[in-house]
């Protein structure tokens, strides 16, 4: 049962972003030749984007509908409605992409010969690559070991929220202090990572515990530097010093300024939490990729991709609106200047797309809860006009 569970969890972070991915880069595919890593962190993000746009309707939907007593069901509505929308999204990319997987395997055995080449004509690749290994086990055993006792003053928006999202079938809608429903604030409403934290632990039958202070630590931190990883690509041309950076990286991470405050703090220390994921794996996937894309053939087949990841990246924490539009904006300056003209404003307003989505959302809820508060100000809603009383009440 216990294999069948973390199977669960995992088809999350293997399965899932790769068919989103695939499917999110099918046509530029055609023309140009994505990162395999590329495809996979955008795939990974993508999958946040959807469970947010459907986060965010249920969300509105269940304050729409309190008046007097708490209104619950919506959290399973979304469990329901999220793993039938990736279900289908699997079966169309194994539809689309049959060819592909079938070619996997041979695809696999070629990088790995071209790996053992690499080592035996470099003996330095080999040692480089055992160093960086060893480093990166060191870390991956402290994430394990270390965060299982780590109880951030955060935890309260984490795991205790993503708890009482599954004790009480809300979303975002108790004190996490008290229990009482309905009591929020915009910020944690408008934000979905508590949320799907609860849906993994929901879909595994994990404890919310285990999963932020036990197997999410890993598994992200895995990502991390495989985003890293995906920068030394674009920053070094060989593999020697394409694992250096990768080793002075560790051991920056390591040994680097380990506050409460700094992000070597939130990749080894609270890696669970929305506002770790966005600086640690977000936002400097997001900085290259928007790099990568600016440098080649402008194409509306990207657009798709960089809109989904950065409402997927708004999904995390509102600390988004501010670090998604301040490296939106400085990617695409930097690449105008270098072109002396204005250059791809649709990779702009794409990549501000979840910055917007998120601030809609923000407003509207805003004006949704102090409706709640203070009387209809601003939306006409009570018992007697609601169509959900109507006909389910």
């Amino acid at each position: 049962m216990t294999l069948i569970r973390a199977i669960a969890f995992l088809l999350h972070f293997t399965l899932v972003p790769v068919a989103v991915g695939r499917l999110i880069t099918y046509k530029l595919r055609k023309t140009q030749d994505e990162s395999p890593i590329a495809t996979y962190v955008l795939g990974l993000f993508g999958a946040l984007g959807i469970f947010y746009i459907l986060c965010s309707i249920l969300v509105w939907h269940q304050y729409w509908n309190t008046f007097t007593e708490p209104f619950t069901g919506c959290f399973t509505a979304l469990c329901i409605a999220y793993s039938v929308v990736i279900a289908v999204l699997a079966i169309v990319w194994i539809k689309k992409d049959l060819a592909a997987i079938k070619k996997f395997p041979v695809y696999v055995r070629a990088k790995f010969a071209h790996c053992k080449v690499n080592f035996k004509n470099s003996k330095l690749i080999a040692v480089y690559a055992l160093i960086f290994v060893a480093l990166l086990v060191v870390q991956l055993y402290f994430a394990f070991a270390y965060e299982i006792n780590e109880w951030s003053y955060d935890d309260y928006d984490y795991v205790v929220n993503s708890q009482d999202t599954i004790t009480t079938d809300t979303i975002a809608y108790a004190n996490f202090i008290t229990g009482e429903m309905p009591y929020t604030s915009e910020k944690r409403v408008v934000t979905a990572w508590p949320t799907y934290i609860a849906y993994l632990a929901r879909v595994s039958s994990f404890e919310v515990t285990t999963v932020c202070h036990t197997i999410l630590p890993v598994i992200l931190l895995i990502i991390a530097y495989t985003v890293f990883c995906y920068i030394s690509l674009f920053l070094f041309k060989d593999d020697e010093n394409r694992l250096i950076f990768m080793i002075l990286l560790s051991m920056a991470n390591i040994f680097g300024l380990y506050s409460h405050y700094s992000v070597t703090f939130r990749l080894l220390g609270a890696i669970w939490q929305g506002k770790a994921v966005l600086c640690a794996i977000a936002v400097p996937f997001f900085m290259v990729y928007l790099f990568n894309a600016y440098s080649e053939k402008i194409t509306n087949s990207r657009l798709l991709g960089i809109a989904l990841f950065s409402l997927g990246s708004c999904s995390l924490t509102t600390m988004s609106a501010l670090l998604v539009t301040a490296t939106a904006v400085a990617v695409w300056l930097c690449m105008s200047i270098y072109n002396r003209k204005p250059w791809g404003i649709r990779y702009l307003v794409a990549s501000l797309f979840g910055v917007l989505y998120l601030l809609l959302f923000f407003m509207l809820m805003r004006a949704l809860l102090n409706d709640m508060k203070h009387g209809s100000n601003i939306f006409n809603r009570s018992r007697s006009t609601n169509w959900w009383y109507k006909w389910f009440g």
